[in-house]
């Protein structure tokens, strides 16, 4: 007999039974589906009286989140009633709405078009009762403290309330005190209640208007000690950690223009690597002298890839028929890019020269230089930022600085504020991982603690070396402990990795947020075996001529769109399944792609789509692929399938090896083997060599010679 130990058991109903409640169901549906036909012909018809309004009614009842039956209600009321109604009839309407909905609310306290249908009500009474509306949902939220809509709701009463009070300054600010003593208690009877630490975080800024600042800095130490108490109750709950991290605050990222280089004089080509991607306001100024005369270089910016109004490399095209002189200059002001990531701004105006005297790419290194925004400029910068102060001539740029929030009550510009409350934060962390070592979320706030620690150091320091590598180990402690979500930590880790194998590329500085190149790039960089799963920042590689990826577990190729002078890449034993971006690489001559999961014709067809008008129209090089152990050989017939097939395409300058170079070298041992095998047999003496996917014939034919 089979076994049933670990089985859930489920309790049989008599056959009577079941056949009973499919026909109360059945019922059901027929009910509503008829309500629904006459709904539809309510509004077809355009009917507005109590008939069409008792169908809306009957509905609602039984599905409270049919939000297009709201939509039709309201019409109903406005049209049918309330628009010839007094105020005294028209509030008896609104109300009688509200005490419609409150019934409802107690069968399903989280529907979103229930409350918004409250709001219409109360925002078009000409009297709405705001403190019963308070009263009312207090009780909800004696019933459920968690329910994120009452919560939202109170906060929208408090908001209203405001407004009525807005010239009762001390009355509002009561009532901010009270909302705070509110959250209090919620969060003392329930640690868990995101709602109410998220709602005490929206109250401090208003509460510490009026507060000295010693007053403020004695309620920052009590919430932090409220947190604490939180968090050593049930560290695995994220709620308490949150708000934590939202007192800590996180350092506001800047946006950073890396550098600027040149990869063509005809037609000059200038190229402008950001940090990160970035969408253009404004078309940076370039300006050249023509004659000792400022003028304006014409021309166009693109962002590398498919999408050319979004990238984190932009390249500047000259016009047709544009002339430049010897010096050209780049001018990028902070209005002329926003952020694709929330928050982000470019701190100060950037500066470039080129002199385009030497035009020989392989003498200079292609870097342009970074110059002081000021009035010695060809462009006048007063139009844009306007006047310059300083005796020499030059603005003073804006600072690179930003405020370390500590919480919404006060913010510090000490760096050495900021390192003593991360190094303090940091030591209660590693004293509840003690106890706790396998609790995930005191790690994840850890890594994230230690990461901000990390920008108020020297990048190159061996005290941001410590905290990369420790960060690193934390992330393959939250894999090995949450597997639920190991993509996510690979991705950080991936993050933290590429950060410290790419230090020889950035120049060192102090501390973030701004960052650029250092002024010597390396040619060549080996990232192989790193685990990463991606490349976070490809506009660091765009001086990179070589670049070795082997054996990672990178899913896309997207990435090579911004490797504008590399010409070697290795991808092999990755996780590609597609490929993309290749058209793009303008000198790109040999790609590795060796036993990834590329699986279709398809998807390898995809890289070189556009080549021709991407990369061969502009360099007429050639390229070689590697293909070899990806699942397309064997999906689509076999190499030499693949072979016939890429001939058939006809694209000139790409060259594809459909065959390993494991499996040609294991080709050619075997040549060898059996022309070997032929020489002692007294046959002809000989070899083969491989040439790419090619067989070439070194044998030597001996003739003998009469005597």
């Amino acid at each position: 007999m089979a076994s049933r130990h670990g089985q859930k058991k489920v309790k049989e109903e008599a056959p009577e039974l079941v056949k009973a409640r499919e026909e109360r169901e059945s019922a059901i549906l027929k009910d509503y589906l008829g309500l629904k036909e006459i709904l539809k012909e309510v509004i077809d018809s355009q009917k507005r009286d109590n008939d069409a309004l008792k169908v809306t009614t009957a509905l609602l009842r039984k599905s409270p989140d049919y939000y297009t039956v709201w939509n039709v209600r309201r019409t109903i009321l406005k049209e049918g009633f309330l628009d010839s109604a007094d105020d005294d009839t028209a509030n008896q309407i609104y109300t009688n709405e509200l005490d419609f909905v409150q019934e409802n609310l107690k069968l399903n306290p989280k529907s979103y078009w229930m409350w918004n249908h409250r709001r219409w009500c109360l925002e078009h009474m000409s009297q709405p009762r705001w403190d019963r509306e308070l009263g009312m949902v207090n009780k909800f939220l004696e019933i459920d403290s968690r329910n994120f809509h009452g919560w939202d709701y109170r906060r929208y009463i408090i908001r209203q309330l405001d407004l009525v009070d807005k010239e009762a300054s001390d009355k509002v600010l009561d009532r901010a005190q009270a909302e705070f003593d509110f959250t209090t208690n919620k969060i003392h009877k329930n640690f868990s209640n995101y709602s109410a630490w998220h709602n005490r975080s929206t109250l401090l800024g208003k509460l510490a208007e009026a507060m000295t600042e010693e007053e403020k800095e004695s309620i920052v130490d009590n919430e932090f000690d409220l947190v604490k108490n939180a968090i050593y109750t049930d560290p695995e709950d994220q709620s308490a950690w949150l708000y934590d991290l939202w007192l800590i605050g996180r350092e506001q990222k800047s946006i950073s223009v890396l550098g600027a280089s040149v990869i063509s004089f005809h037609p000059l080509e200038i190229v402008v690597a950001f940090d990160q991607t970035v969408k253009l306001r404004n078309a940076f100024t370039v300006s050249t002298r023509l004659e000792h005369v400022a003028v304006p270089l014409e021309g166009e910016w693109k962002a590398t890839g498919s999408d050319a109004s979004l990238g984190s490399v932009w390249i500047f095209q000259q016009a047709p028929g544009a002339v430049y002189g010897p010096t050209v200059e780049v001018l990028i002001f902070t209005e002329d890019v926003c952020a694709v990531r929330a928050g982000s701004t470019l701190q100060s105006a950037v500066c470039f020269e080129l002199e385009t005297l030497n035009q020989d790419l392989n003498e200079i290194s292609g870097q342009l230089t970074r110059l002081v925004v000021g009035k010695n400029l060809m462009f006048d910068v007063t139009k844009r930022i306007g006047p310059v102060a300083g005796p020499d001539g030059t603005i003073e740029t804006q600072p690179s600085s930003s405020k370390h929030l500590v919480t919404s009550l006060t913010s510090s510009e000490s760096l050495e504020g900021r390192v003593e409350l991360l190094q303090r934060e940091i030591a209660s962390v590693r004293e509840l991982i003690e106890i706790e070592p396998d609790c995930k979320w005191p790690i994840q706030i850890l890594s994230t603690l230690l990461s901000e620690l990390r920008e108020t150091v020297s990048i190159h320091s061996m005290q941001a070396k410590d905290i990369d590598d420790e960060c690193i180990e934390l992330q393959e402690k939250l894999i090995s402990i949450d597997p639920l979500r190991q993509e996510r930590y690979e991705d950080r880790r991936t993050q933290l990795v590429f950060d410290r194998e790419t230090l020889s590329i950035i120049k060192d500085s102090k501390r973030f947020p701004e960052i650029e190149f250092a002024p010597e790039q390396p040619r060549e960089l080996d990232l192989a075996m790193r685990g990463l799963t991606h490349i976070p920042t490809s506009s660091y590689f765009i001086h990179l001529h070589s670049l070795n990826l082997d054996s990672n577990a990178i899913k896309s190729t997207r990435f090579l769109r911004n490797l504008l002078n590399v010409r070697r890449v290795n991808l092999s034993n990755n996780l590609i399944e597609r490929l993309e971006g290749v058209q793009h690489a303008p000198s790109l001559e040999f790609l590795n792609l060796e036993n990834n999961m590329i699986a279709k014709w398809e998807d390898v067809v995809a890289g070189f789509v556009f080549w021709r008008e991407g990369k061969l129209a502009r360099t007429g090089c050639s390229v070689k692929v590697l293909l070899g152990l990806n699942p397309v050989i064997e999906n689509e017939g076999g190499e030499n399938v693949l072979e016939q097939r890429w001939e058939d395409v006809g694209e000139v300058g790409i060259e594809i090896q459909w065959k390993s170079n494991e499996l040609l070298l294991a080709e050619q041992e075997e040549l060898e083997q059996q022309l070997q095998g032929a020489k002692d047999d007294g046959g002809e003496q000989g070899s083969f060599k491989m040439d790419g996917n090619r067989r070439v014939s070194t044998t030597v034919v001996e003739i003998a010679t009469g005597h």
